[in-house]
C-alpha cells in the first residue's frame, strides 16, 4: 500500500519522471534510435526508387511520403504505448513502482507523458531528422535525371491530411486525414490501457482483444443489415455515406470519446494494482 499523500506534488513528479527516464534510458534510447534508423532507411530507399523527375512528380502530388510516415506512426504508437507499465511484469518491478515515494497519480502521469505524449513528439522529431539525413546522403548525387526533393514539413497543418494534395479546402480529404490522426491517438490510449491490464505481452494481447472486438461488431452489423434492411439499399446508402465523408466525421466524433474513456479506465485500473497481484478485478 502506498502511504504517500495521493495529491499531486510537482517536486515528487519531477523526481519520479527523472527516475523513470534514468532507469529505462537504454530502452528509450534504443527505441528512438530504432525509429530514426527505420525512417531514414525507408526514406533513402524511397527516394532512390522514385528519383526520376516523372516518378517524383507523381509521388509528391499524391503525398505518399506523409502516408508512409503515418503508417509507421500507427505501428510505433501501438508498440511504445504498450511498454508503459512493463515494469509490473515482475514482483520486483511492481515493488519498486508501487512502493516508490510518489503518489499513484504522479506515477500514472509520468508514464503517460513518457510513453504517449513524448512518443508523438519524438516520432515527428525523428521523422524530420531522418528526412534531413536522406537529403544529406543523396543530395551530392543529384542530377537532372535523379531528383532529391526538399524536406517534409510538419509545421504546415495541411500535411496532416496525409492524402491527395494536402489541401484543407477538400472537405473529404480533410476529414479522412483528421479521422486517421485522431484514431491514432485513440489507439495510443487503448494500447496504454492494455499495458495496465496486461503488463506481460501487452502488445499482442491488446491487438488480439481489439481485433476480436472489431470482428464481433462487424458480424453483428452484417447480421442486423441482413435482418433489418435490404442489402443493396444499405450498400447504396453506405457508398453515399462514404463519399460525403460522413463515416470519417463519425470517426472524428467517436475516437476522442474512446481515447478519453481508455485513459480514464487506465487510471481507475492502475489504482487497483498492488505488489502481490496484477489482477485488475481485485
Amino acid at each position: 500500500m502506498n502511504t504517500v499523500s495521493q495529491t499531486f506534488n510537482w517536486s515528487r513528479f519531477v523526481a519520479t519522471l527523472r527516475k523513470e527516464v534514468v532507469e529505462n534510458r537504454r530502452t528509450i534510447l534504443f527505441s528512438v534510435i530504432g525509429i530514426y534508423a527505420m525512417l531514414a532507411i525507408i526514406m533513402i530507399l524511397g527516394n532512390l526508387t522514385t528519383g526520376t523527375p516523372a516518378e517524383n512528380a507523381i509521388v509528391m502530388s499524391t503525398n505518399i511520403p506523409y502516408s508512409v510516415v503515418f503508417m509507421l506512426l500507427s505501428f510505433v504508437v501501438c508498440a511504445i504505448s504498450s511498454m508503459a507499465f512493463k515494469s509490473m511484469t515482475t514482483k520486483a518491478g511492481r515493488t519498486s513502482l508501487m512502493m516508490s515515494p510518489s503518489s499513484s497519480l504522479e506515477k500514472f502521469v509520468v508514464n503517460l507523458l513518457i510513453y504517449v505524449v513524448a512518443m508523438f513528439v519524438l516520432f515527428f522529431a525523428c521523422t524530420q531528422l531522418a528526412d534531413l539525413t536522406r537529403i544529406a546522403v543523396l543530395k551530392p548525387f543529384e542530377t537532372k535525371n535523379f531528383v532529391v526533393p526538399g524536406s517534409i514539413n510538419f509545421a504546415n497543418v495541411k500535411t496532416f491530411t496525409f492524402m491527395a494534395d494536402g489541401s484543407s479546402s477538400n472537405s473529404f480529404v480533410f476529414w479522412v486525414g483528421m479521422s486517421l490522426f485522431i484514431g491514432t491517438i485513440a489507439n495510443a490510449a487503448m494500447y496504454f490501457l492494455g499495458s495496465v491490464v496486461w503488463p506481460r505481452l501487452s502488445l499482442l494481447k491488446t491487438f488480439v482483444t481489439i481485433f476480436a472486438a472489431q470482428s464481433t461488431l462487424l458480424i453483428i452489423l452484417i447480421v442486423l443489415i441482413n435482418v433489418c434492411a435490404e442489402p443493396h439499399v444499405f450498400g447504396q446508402w453506405f457508398r453515399d455515406f462514404m463519399k460525403s465523408g460522413g463515416f470519417f466525421k463519425l470517426s472524428c466524433a467517436i475516437s476522442p470519446v474512446l481515447a478519453v474513456g481508455a485513459f480514464a479506465l487506465s487510471w481507475i485500473l492502475f489504482k487497483r494494482k498492488d505488489v502481490v497481484s496484477l489482477k485488475w478485478w481485485k
